[in-house]
């Protein structure tokens, strides 16, 4: 496969990737938990309730959205496979690669605890969702939220490190402005705020909101990337 093939692959997969993901996610029933006067056990009961009467669409958008993570990971590897050691920041490319397929795989756990939570709450009646079978399926959703969370500082650091590494390439035109505004402050802030969640329990989703947002940034770097990659995918360098 020659390089500007593999660079309009690479780029599709950048672009639709990041966007089926938002999309699937922003679709997902109890996606986006809001703060509860009755505190953070409240606010997990309502996403779980949330997701009783759509238990098959829960698991349909878990499915997609793992599979648009991981094509933006083989987007990832296209671009590391046609840019080699371009702008002598190949090992920062390959840093951030990694980084993104550890949290493919996080996400991969986390998908399983949406799936189980999904599970408890499609064989449960509405009307017997109390007690222990309601704590069961909010604890698998805790399991799931973690994971998702730990997997996004791992994916906004990942495409940071891989925005540096782009610096100096000729791919974007202002590729260090781009890198500095798109991918590494909106990092740095996403994860300071998802860090620093927990430590305020009463505004604990609203931190987490808030830095799901931020991380939102960079990946909107990786869908410039990827026009990028289509517009100029004839002009790259070609592949050892």
């Amino acid at each position: 496969m020659t390089s500007a093939k593999l660079g309009k692959i690479a780029g599709w997969l950048l672009i639709v990737g990041p966007l089926v993901d938002t999309l699937a996610n922003l679709l997902r029933p109890g996606s986006i938990p809001t703060e509860h006067p009755e505190g953070a056990q409240a606010t997990l009961q309502e996403v779980v309730r949330d997701s009783l009467d759509s238990t098959g669409l829960v698991h349909v958008l878990i499915d997609i959205e793992f599979a648009a993570t991981f094509g933006l990971l083989l987007g990832f590897w296209g671009v590391s496979r046609i840019m080699g050691d371009a702008g002598g920041r190949g090992h920062l490319r390959k840093m951030g690669m990694l980084l993104f397929g550890v949290a493919v795989a996080v996400r991969t756990v986390g998908a399983g605890m949406g799936y189980l939570m999904a599970s408890v709450v499609a064989y449960v009646p509405p009307e017997a969702l109390a007690g222990p079978a309601l704590e069961t399926a909010v604890q698998f959703a805790v399991m799931e939220g973690a994971m998702g969370i730990f997997a996004t500082m791992l994916i906004v650091v990942g495409i940071a490190l891989f925005a540096i590494s782009m610096v100096g390439t000729g791919l974007l035109g202002r590729d260090r402005m781009l890198a500095t505004l798109l991918a590494v402050i909106p990092a740095v802030l996403s994860v300071a705020f998802l860090i620093l969640a927990p430590l305020f329990e009463d505004s604990i989703f609203t931190l987490y909101l808030a830095g799901n947002l931020i991380g939102l940034i960079p990946v909107a770097y990786m869908v410039v990337l990827g026009v990028a990659l289509l517009r100029k995918g004839d002009a790259l360098p070609a592949m050892s």
